[in-house]
């Protein structure tokens, strides 16, 4: 792009954003309005940022994936440095006993040898998005008092329609940009010794993610993906059969981030493209709905940040342990859907 044209982006994005209160710097991040100044949303709670992202009269349906523009990106390929890489999707079978009644991974393996003739396999996959190492699209979960979800969509308008579906996130080009782990299971077991179970409602609250990042050295930007190591996917990897059916199917009660205004704020004060974590909602669950603290309504409803969930961070730890540093560049290629609800994030951390 030439100099002349950047300076036209920019200065466009400026007027737009400008109506807000928010401005662009020299680097290539939004500086976004307080919390508390952010234009009222009819029906919604102080801090959404519906119409924020709409651009030429056209409802944004990415939400903070637009802070992954292509400055900020190019920004995160410098943390490129060795050329290692994890995948960090769990196997798609993994989840031995899918909670909220949802079908377990199937594989079908098809003979193209006995219809066709040659020695060739194709294999049929059965399985439900969110039942192993997932993102949350923008449809998945509405604010649930007048059943809305990101930007104005209606729960009727989502069934019928593929508004704010992952299809929107391929078109775009995917989710890239850098990732910014927080070990929080690491930093416990060195600090406090055994970590709370798994399986219980153990809420983390954003004073620790803060003592973490201290511990650690890391320091977040604007635009990163926050992935949060909370021992969910350890406990499945070597728990019971029975422990397994007990922790993950009938009692869908789950460790996570702590559901409450600090860490509301925290999150929207620390602009994050995406969130992710190795539990089964990223946050505590089930949540108190009755606060309006829901960290989905907040996360996927009012601000269209997508969440991560059950992703295998094994591998992740011991590698950022080994080189000290717990940010990457991140690249995810979700599942190309129309209107997709829920898909495999694809997601690699290479170093």
């Amino acid at each position: 792009m030439s100099e002349g044209k950047e300076r036209s982006v920019f200065q466009k994005a400026q007027d737009r954003l400008s109506q807000f209160g928010a401005t662009l710097t020299g680097n290539p991040y939004i500086n976004f309005p307080a919390f508390d100044q952010l234009p009222k949303v009819e029906g919604q709670p102080q801090g959404s940022l519906w119409g924020y992202f709409d651009k030429d009269g056209q409802k944004d349906e990415v939400g903070t994936l637009n802070l992954l523009t292509p400055a900020v990106v190019r920004n995160a390929s410098n943390e490129i440095r060795t050329g290692e890489h994890i995948q960090l999707d769990w196997c798609l079978e993994n989840v031995q006993f899918p909670g909220f009644g949802r079908k377990k991974f199937e594989q079908k393996v098809v003979d193209l040898n006995e219809s066709l003739g040659f020695a060739s396999l194709d294999d049929e996959l059965h399985f439900n998005t969110q039942s192993g190492s997932q993102w949350d699209s923008l449809k998945h979960f509405g604010h649930q008092k007048t059943k809305m979800y990101y930007n104005g969509l209606s729960h009727e308008e989502a069934i019928r329609s593929d508004t704010n579906g992952t299809h929107k996130w391929c078109e775009r080009g995917g989710i890239v940009g850098r990732g910014v782990f927080v070990d929080w299971l690491s930093w416990y077991e060195k600090k406090h010794g055994d970590p709370p179970s798994a399986v219980s409602r153990h809420e983390i609250p954003v004073s620790e993610l803060d003592e973490v990042l201290r511990y650690q050295g890391t320091t977040p930007r604007p635009g990163d993906v926050l992935i949060v190591r909370s021992g969910y996917v350890r406990w499945h990897d070597y728990a019971s059969p029975a422990e397994r059916k007990k922790g993950t199917q009938e009692n869908s009660v789950a460790i996570g981030l702590q559901n409450n205004e600090a860490t509301v704020r925290w999150l929207f004060d620390h602009h994050f493209a995406a969130v992710a974590g190795d539990t089964v909602a990223f946050e505590a669950w089930p949540p108190p709905l009755e606060t309006g603290w829901c960290l989905h309504e907040w996360l996927l409803t009012q601000w269209g940040t997508p969440i991560g969930e059950m992703w295998n961070l094994e591998e992740l730890s011991k590698v950022c342990a080994r080189e000290g540093r717990w940010t990457f560049f991140l690249t995810s290629a979700p599942l190309h859907v129309k209107g997709g609800i829920g898909s495999p994030p694809g997601a690699i951390a290479i170093f």
